[in-house]
């Protein structure tokens, strides 16, 4: 096998492994709350990359802007899919 289908290989084994994981799962974690659905200051959130203490006055609980308090958001392969399945339901019609 040469490496050209080699490499052709592999990008179209992972883009069907990545068209897979959004048909099973459409929704991943929120990268802005990690998941939790929780706003979580800048401050601590460089502290936990960092592994400082933080000094903390109060805990301040909102929700998450990005994902609207739910902690998960649409893949972006799936809004792909999603807009071009609304793109020919609106050209068919």
């Amino acid at each position: 096998m040469t490496p050209n289908a080699l490499v052709i290989l592999l990008i179209l084994g992972t883009g069907a492994g990545y068209a897979l994981l959004c048909w099973v799962s459409p929704f991943g974690p929120c990268r802005a709350c990690d998941g939790t659905g929780n706003h979580t200051p800048w401050t601590e959130r460089r502290a936990a990359r960092n592994g400082t203490p933080v000094k903390r006055r109060r805990r301040i609980r909102r929700p998450c802007r990005r994902c609207k308090g739910t902690g998960a958001r649409l893949r972006v392969g799936r809004r792909i899919h999603n807009a071009g399945r609304r793109l020919h339901e609106d050209g068919t019609r």
